[in-house]
């Protein structure tokens, strides 16, 4: 009857669409059989279709008559698993027409199952998202689509990862999107800002002209020196776009050793090390980009798809190769993009924070994630990544548009407890790395953002199984200390082999299907990464070397991880994965303070715990009998070490004893210079390095405290290897020989008053680093605060400890008493105010950037006047509330702020040379004189007549009056150096002088009235 009316109008010369008719995309539309010309003209004259993909037995009649019309033919009755190339032929074909703005259209019979088939493979792949998602998208566009379990295990199998990674770029991107962004922190404080980022535009060119410098040598391998960059996309993705490989590499010592795998080298360090003699520099801005001359043995074969080598620390045997293929890689990509929340109509692009280096294969992931969802790729600077400060990658999470990161729990850890929930943005975190259990996620998280744990292999491309953190919550693990692994992602094998049969325990294997990956034994040679090549589609199973118990009942996580066959240990009979018991110790700990990390080492089996508060001995002691009394294995009580500074770790996670010869090493630029002969200065050391070596050496190693001036010449004098030697001498002699009460005569000794000396020393006491503060005193008490991140409360008489608070961040300004507290501030940007009796937090301010002087307090009220290096003078009132805040010339504020004799006025100096005379109670300016130069000093007020002066950075001193800003003289002394403090009144003989001293090491007296130089003492060494 259809066929008879469709006949009907076509005798009437009309054009109607074929049955079941609609578009799923601009470009792409699903429809039955096309039985009549009629439908056809409809196609190609109004619907505008120049590719008809027919899926029936039968072609369409009148085809001839529409030559523009492109035919496919592919006659299926209905498909199933082994159609599975048929399926990604089909999709191509839409696609290619796609890029070139042609239209298609897919039809069967009825328009519903085979069709649906298609359509929802091309969503899948359009759109970035795993086959169910593509159906549900599919059942939306068109309700009667019809799947069957064959068609849909085809929709949901890789059909679109046989297509090259770089494909999986979203449409969504225009070229004004930001793609990419760098995020650093100021040299001398904790605030974080973007420093550079790159359009869409800039990335899409820049890789293709990426792509167009290496196709002339592709496919071959290209090794990428990597460092934290926008351009990391762009080298990553213009090298896949040309058909070749690439391998990151994060030192150039790594790129000597392998420089014959490459055919080219891109660098993203400042200064490569590439031998002009076998590459030419054919790029070299806004990275350097090298080819290799004679690149003929370099070649990969053509449509080898890899996609990347990757080094492993041999954490499954020795240390390895391994190869990821395209198709491996995007099975990540794929499963991760359908977890994402959908951001369409956000007003900003989100972003996801990128914290490992490209050298893990978990960032690469990450990085077409990225492009997949139309998201921004968020990496922080060298110093930050490698810093993992918790408070600075808060502030890039706050301060970014990241609502995606993926980091390991150790680095989650370090995230502060937020001041607020309320106002928390969204998150997915996959954690993933180390083992993962719900147990050290904070409740305030778990109520706000989603979780996932990840496991994985690089051995198997990142990662093979994954589960929902908040999944999980209700199951409770097998044995104590087990984590769950949750279940194969797309494409992934997870399985359990060599199962104890009392235990119920095994070993991990892991896969994928179709394979994709393959592993390069030392030495690593073009011709072994060749006969990988070949057994790179091969699919087969790798034992991980981690051991799982399988816990069928489990709803998420059929598997459970409990540790490493590295780190299993036994003592007296009993067995224990480490990992298990760090989990446990962790769960135990947070009953009672926060833990930031833990480790356990075997060989004496030993604890390394990591707390975000310093605590005292006493308390320490309680803790490690409290978690001792409750572990589920013994440890010794020596063997439990408690601390609040952060553990060194190896690549692999090990804990690392710092060694005097690793310290010091780790100060010069190369271990691989010749120590023995070279000098700690010839080795690139400076002064500075030289303060901060000397100063750890004695921080971490305190029997070397009164070596100080010993160590400091021979380091200057003598090659940095015998340096090293006298050190661990000195230090081992010095420790040998005293015993604690010789230590103690030592000390007294150190006390006793010199009796030829005017002043005594009293008592002293050590405060663990440099002091750039003041102290500041009440009748009882000293108050002083350290680089070392301690301020204390000692007693005014013995030096005793009365309290001491750890603040996590050096101290440099001096504290201010007010009422029953003690307010100061730090360089994490916050102010601080503790109790004075029992140094307890009353309240915490955030001022926007680094605290470097002290406080001022506004007579008779009990406002606080503060600046920063947030630019900004805050009034901080009682509770800690800000009463007001003001930008006074967009520069930092870090000298002491001045009032004038009834509170009224406050003076103000920047580093941007401006003074300012405001009022205390609104905020507002009085007046404003510029150009003054850099003012570190506070301002001080001078009377008879009432005048303020100021000295600066430039060695330049200024006059001005108090009322109106009026300058009244300037001078510039000689001999010339820049004024670090405040000019100081004197009275002499009833004569009144302004004291000063500069860097060039002189101390100035001065006429306040006209600026004259009465004298000059050169005091004969830089004075602050």
């Amino acid at each position: 009857m259809h066929r008879i009316v469709y006949r009907l109008i076509g005798s009437l010369g009309m054009s109607c669409p074929p049955g079941n008719f609609s578009w799923i995309s601009d470009s792409v539309a699903g429809f039955a059989f096309p039985f009549t010309k009629e439908n056809l003209n409809y196609l190609v004259n109004e619907a505008h279709i120049t590719h008809l993909i027919t899926l029936n037995e039968d072609k369409p009649g009148d085809l001839d008559s529409f030559p523009d019309l492109t035919s496919h033919f592919f006659p299926v009755e209905e498909f199933v698993p082994g159609d599975l190339d048929t399926v990604r032929e089909i999709v191509e074909i839409i696609a290619d027409a796609e890029r070139r703005g042609e239209k298609s259209g897919v039809h069967c019979q009825f328009g519903q199952m085979r069709t649906g088939t298609i359509l929802a493979a091309y969503l899948a792949y359009h759109n970035k998202v795993n086959g169910k998602e593509a159906i549900k998208m599919l059942k939306k566009l068109r309700p009667k689509s019809l799947f069957s379990a064959d068609s849909e295990q085809v929709i949901c199998m890789d059909f679109d990862w046989g297509h090259k990674l770089h494909s999986q770029v979203s449409n969504q991107w225009s070229a004004g999107d930001v793609v990419a962004e760098l995020w650093t922190s100021e040299s001398d404080s904790l605030t974080v800002y973007r420093e550079c980022s790159l359009l869409y535009s800039e990335f899409s060119s820049l890789s293709i002209e990426l792509a167009n410098l290496l196709r002339p040598v592709s496919p071959t391998l290209v090794a990428i020196l990597w460092n934290p960059s926008v351009h990391t996309l762009t080298a990553v993705h213009g090298t896949l776009l040309s058909d070749s490989a690439f391998l990151p590499l994060s030192s150039h010592d790594r790129l000597a050793e392998s420089l014959d795998l490459f055919g080219a080298v891109i660098c993203l360090f400042d200064e490569p090390k590439v031998p002009d003699k076998s590459f030419t520099c054919v790029q070299r801005s806004p990275f350097k980009v090298y080819i290799r001359i004679d690149w003929r043995f370099h070649q990969l074969p053509l449509e080898c798809g890899l996609a990347y080598c990757i080094t492993t620390s041999g954490s499954t045997g020795l240390p390895k190769l391994v190869l990821a293929s395209h198709s491996c890689v995007s099975a990540n990509v794929i499963d991760l993009v359908g977890r994402l929340p959908i951001i369409d109509g956000r007003e900003t692009i989100p972003g996801i924070f990128i914290t490992s280096p490209l050298t893990f294969d978990a960032s690469i992931v990450q990085i077409y994630v990225s492009l997949a969802t139309h998201r921004q790729a968020v990496f922080p600077s060298n110093s930050i990544l490698f810093g993992m400060d918790g408070r600075l990658l808060e502030q890039i999470i706050l301060s970014s548009s990241v609502d995606v990161w993926q980091c390991t729990p150790s680095v989650f850890s370090r995230l502060p407890p937020p001041s607020s929930t309320s106002n928390l943005k969204t998150l997915s975190i996959f954690l993933g790395g180390e083992p993962c259990s719900p147990d050290r996620l904070p409740s305030w998280a778990l109520d706000k953002w989603s979780f996932f744990f990840l496991y994985g292999l690089t051995e198997v491309s990142a990662w093979s199984s994954i589960v929902d953190a908040k999944e999980i919550l209700s199951e409770k693990p097998p044995i104590s200390g087990a984590t769950p692994i949750g279940s194969p992602m797309l494409q992934s094998q997870v399985a359990l082999k060599d199962i104890d049969e009392k235990s119920n325990i095994g070993q991990i294997y892991i896969g994928r299907s179709g394979g994709g990956y393959a592993i390069v034994d030392k030495p690593f040679t073009v011709s072994n990464i060749l006969f990988a090549l070949k057994g790179l589609q091969e699919e087969r199973l790798i034992p991980t070397g981690d051991y799982a118990i399988s816990v069928l009942s489990s709803k998420h996580s059929p598997l459970w991880f409990v540790g490493r066959k590295d780190r299993l240990v036994k003592i007296h009979g009993r067995k224990c994965y480490l990992e298990c018991l760090e989990t446990e110790i962790s769960k135990l700990l947070s009953m009672r303070c926060r833990v930031i990390n833990c480790r356990l080492e075997a060989s004496p089996l030993r604890a390394y715990i990591q707390l975000e508060n310093h605590l005292p001995s006493s308390e320490l002691d309680d803790l490690r009998q409290w978690i001792l009394k409750r572990t589920s294995f013994p440890i010794s009580p020596n063997n439990v070490i408690l601390s609040d500074k952060p553990l060194h770790l190896n690549v692999n996670g090990k804990v690392l004893d710092r060694s005097i010869k690793q310290t010091c090493l780790s100060l010069i630029e190369s271990t691989n210079n010749d120590i023995s002969n070279l000098t700690f200065q010839q080795l690139g050391g400076t002064s500075l390095k030289a303060m901060y070596l000397i100063e750890t050496l004695t921080d971490d190693y305190p029997v070397l405290t009164s070596q100080k001036a010993v160590l400091l010449s021979t380091l200057f004098s003598r090659p940095f290897g015998e340096f090293i030697q006298s050190v661990e001498a000195t230090a081992s002699e010095i420790a040998t020989k005293m015993s604690d009460s010789e230590q103690t005569v030592i000390e007294d000794k150190r006390r006793k008053m010199d009796t030829k000396s005017k002043a005594k020393l009293v008592w002293s006491v050590v405060l663990g680093k440099c002091v750039d503060a003041s102290p500041i005193m009440d009748s009882k008490s000293v108050f002083i605060g350290s680089h070392s991140g301690v301020f204390k409360r000692l007693d005014i008489n013995t030096g005793a400890e009365l309290w001491s608070r750890n603040i996590g961040s050096r101290i440099e300004a001096t504290a201010c008493l007010i009422d029953n507290l003690i307010v100061f501030g730090s360089l994490d940007g916050q102010l601080y105010a503790l109790q004075v009796e029992d140094g307890e937090i009353a309240w915490i301010v955030n001022v926007g950037g680094a605290v470097k002087s002290a406080p001022t307090r506004v007579p008779n009220t009990c406002k606080l006047l503060t600046g920063s290096h947030g630019r900004r003078l805050l009034a901080i009132g009682k509770g800690g509330c800000i009463e007001w805040l003001e930008n006074l010339d967009e520069s930092p504020i870090v000298a002491p702020v001045t009032l004038d004799e009834n509170g009224e006025f406050a003076f103000v100096g920047t580093l941007g040379g401006g003074l300012h005379r405001i009022n205390t109670n609104t905020g507002s300016k009085d007046w404003s004189v510029n150009n003054l130069g850099p003012i570190f000093g506070a301002p001080t007020l001078l009377t008879n007549p009432s005048q303020i002066a100021v000295a600066s950075a430039d060695g330049s001193v200024h006059c001005l009056s108090e009322s109106n800003g009026v300058r009244l003289w300037s001078v510039i002394l000689t001999p010339r150096g820049g004024f670090f403090s405040p000019p100081v009144p004197m009275t002499l003989n009833k004569r009144l002088l302004l004291l000063l001293a500069n860097q060039s090491g002189h101390l100035h007296a001065l006429e306040p009235v006209n600026g004259t130089t009465t004298w000059t003492l050169d005091c004969g060494t830089k004075v602050r």
